[in-house]
């Protein structure tokens, strides 16, 4: 990869990456608080206004962390702790955790990995010259257009081998997608 590329390439393919495996359980949430733990619509829709809301208070959050320890440090740690709450999720719910820890756990997970957006953007646009930003921006459309066929291959790993396993899944392919991140981190190490 020439080296004035490399920088957005590695960003887009974690964002990429990281997109299609939300787009593999994004849909199967619901169903996994109705089905799984029992809770009805009302309590489903607290659980993602919850979420919502600390969210947008998480992204302040890495914001402010990103200028003491740098965007893409911070990125780093949050999806890998995003990734690991995921998990944490399936096996609390599977060691017969209460609902509602379960759920504290998904508000955790999901605000945690989706505060970093402002923070990747930031790190794409701070490494594309200005004529070429729109280009690189119209990759997050191809990003939200994959959710839908990553969605069914999440419903094919349902039917295979049920919900849970879609989600470890899910889990395994977002700490993959921090792995250029990772290598974006040693190289400016390296250089620095």
């Amino acid at each position: 990869i020439p080296e004035r590329r490399a920088v957005p390439i590695l960003i887009t393919l974690a964002d990429v990456t990281s997109g299609l495996a939300a787009g593999m359980s994004i849909r199967y949430f619901p169903i996994f608080f109705l089905e799984k733990l029992k809770m009805s619509p009302e309590q489903v829709q607290i659980v993602f206004l919850t979420t919502t809301l600390l969210m947008a208070v998480m992204t302040r959050v890495t914001q402010f962390i990103g200028t003491t320890m740098g965007n893409l440090c911070t990125t780093i740690i949050f999806k890998c702790a995003g990734a690991l709450l995921m998990m944490l999720m399936v096996v609390s719910y599977q060691k017969g955790f209460s609902p509602l820890f379960v759920c504290v756990l998904f508000v955790l997970r999901t605000s945690t990995i989706n505060s970093t957006g402002a923070l990747t953007k930031s790190l794409l646009m701070d490494s594309v010259p200005s004529s070429e930003r729109a280009k690189w921006s119209a990759l997050e459309s191809v990003n939200m257009f994959g959710w839908a066929g990553s969605a069914a291959f999440g419903g094919f790993l349902v039917d295979w081998e049920g919900i849970e396993f879609n989600f470890y899944t899910t889990s395994t392919l977002q700490l993959v997608a921090t792995l250029p991140y990772i290598l974006l981190f040693i190289r400016s190490r390296r250089r620095n």
